[in-house]
């Protein structure tokens, strides 16, 4: 509201000092009308009349009138589109930052329209390179201050928010998340949700900003690879990546190679992912600990051949991939066709965690336990309780839940309510997390309270979602 009057009366004073009657433009309970042309200015292509279209004008609400009863005079103020001290770009009275106001530049189309391609009008096409403030805030796209790229009113790190650049393309499948001009697979884009957090900063926790953390996501920057195959990917906190080659035998033709990868997620996931090159086409057995656990099949690939076998924890599988439920990290490993041996080595085992010492608040142990699903989840529906153990004890318990209907869920922990798990609509599915933490920070809860070992379940009323134990701990 001061805002408002602060520019009216800005207002009345050029109009005043020109000779004009600014009051008789505003003051008769009709829309706004700066250029006095009788198209009020939601609907008019031209403010302020200075000949300029909206989309094409750097100060759409400021310039001399070529037309209409002010013609010749200077009307509206004197700051540009892109100035910070301009809040209301097309002088409609709200903010441009407010959530009534749908079309900032005030050229008619809707700044969610495909065809808005300049939100603020500065005459700049939003996905040029050279657009640093989209949105026309006077903060810069990468601005660690700009925390709502395309000026829609939803935080940039907001669940809600799926369409962090407002180019009408969602998150989940835009090449171009901040709309800086780098995709997201480019290298130099250290900042791929453009919220002035780089990717590997300790405080980043969600590389893409779509609502799932890093360590919760197999796709960390929405590249389209797969963390487990993206050269570029860093693991997160309590994330191990090793690889192995394994020794070829006599039988194996010279230049041919098979190496293993074990990577334990923070999630407690585990992928085992063996690739081969360069052996003859056909199946192979794959021995871990003596027993067969799959085959390795090398195809034809142009002037080589090529084979990969991927194990996964958990039930989520995709249609290539084998369930890992056997033991693996440090089991011996051999690539077996017809009886013949022509690779051997051992799965790598991952170090132990470490112990004791003033650093171990950064090598926190995470464990999951699976909810089991209730009458009332979906046959999908995914739950989880996972807590972070310090050295201290349990730092964070956390209760997350996948594809239940939209709603508030009651957690209970040993019978006793501990809060609502609010789930949420996202781009493909719905998501709920709640999260307590010893010293929580912004929407966490206060963990004060016994975790380790007790039942814990997610509920409607009287109807049961899930059920579960919360883990132990090691």
């Amino acid at each position: 509201m001061s805002l408002i009057r602060t520019r009216a009366g800005l207002r009345l004073l050029a109009a005043a000092s020109l000779g004009l009657s600014a009051m008789e433009v505003h003051a008769t309970g009709t829309a706004p009308d700066l250029d006095g042309d009788g198209v009020p200015n939601l609907v008019d292509p031209d403010i302020d009349g200075d000949g300029i279209p909206n989309a094409l004008d750097e100060n759409i609400d400021g310039g001399i009138a070529k037309t209409g009863p002010y013609a010749g005079q200077y009307i509206g103020d004197h700051v540009n589109n892109d100035n910070p001290a301009e809040r209301d770009i097309d002088d409609d009275g709200l903010a441009d930052d407010s959530l009534g106001e749908t079309d900032v530049d005030g050229d008619g189309k809707s700044d969610s329209s495909p065809y808005e391609a300049d939100t603020d009008g500065d005459g700049r096409n939003d996905t040029l390179a050279s657009e640093r403030d989209m949105d026309g805030d006077g903060k810069l796209d990468d601005d660690s201050s700009e925390d709502d790229i395309d000026g829609d009113s939803l935080d940039d790190d907001d669940f809600a928010e799926d369409d962090i650049d407002g180019d009408n393309s969602s998150d989940s499948m835009d090449d171009d998340i901040d709309g800086d001009s780098r995709g997201n697979a480019v290298t130099n884009d250290d900042d791929v949700d453009g919220d002035g957090k780089l990717n590997d900063s300790d405080n980043e926790d969600d590389d893409d900003g779509d609502g799932a953390r890093d360590r919760d996501d197999d796709d960390d920057n929405n590249d389209g690879i797969k963390d487990h195959d993206d050269d570029g990917h860093h693991d997160e906190e309590d994330e191990i990546e090793q690889r192995a080659d394994l020794a070829a035998s006599v039988q194996a033709p010279a230049g041919s190679w098979v190496k293993v990868e074990l990577q334990s997620m923070a999630t407690g996931k585990v992928e085992l992912k063996i690739r081969g090159r360069d052996l003859p086409v056909g199946n192979y057995q794959i021995l871990i600990g003596g027993a067969v656990r799959g085959l390795l099949t090398m195809q034809q690939d142009d002037d080589e051949t090529r084979g990969k076998t991927e194990f996964e924890t958990g039930n989520d599988l995709d249609e290539d991939e084998l369930p890992l439920n056997f033991a693996v990290a440090g089991a011996p490993i051999s690539i077996v066709r017809e009886g013949i041996t022509f690779f051997s080595g051992a799965i790598p085992a991952p170090p132990p965690p470490p112990t004791g010492g003033a650093d171990d608040d950064h090598h926190n142990h995470t464990y999951i336990s699976p909810l089991v699903r209730g009458a009332g989840a979906p046959p999908e529906a995914k739950g989880e309780a996972e807590i972070d153990v310090g050295v201290a004890g349990v730092i964070v318990f956390e209760v997350e839940a996948e594809d239940l209907p939209v709603g508030a869920y009651d957690v209970r922990v040993d019978g006793a309510l501990r809060g609502t798990l609010d789930v949420i609509q996202l781009p493909e599915k719905t998501r709920g997390e709640l999260r307590f933490e010893t010293e929580p920070e912004g929407d966490d809860l206060e963990l004060d309270f016994p975790v380790i070992g007790l039942p814990v379940t997610i509920r409607q009323g009287e109807t049961l979602f899930f059920s579960g134990t919360i883990p132990r701990g090691g």
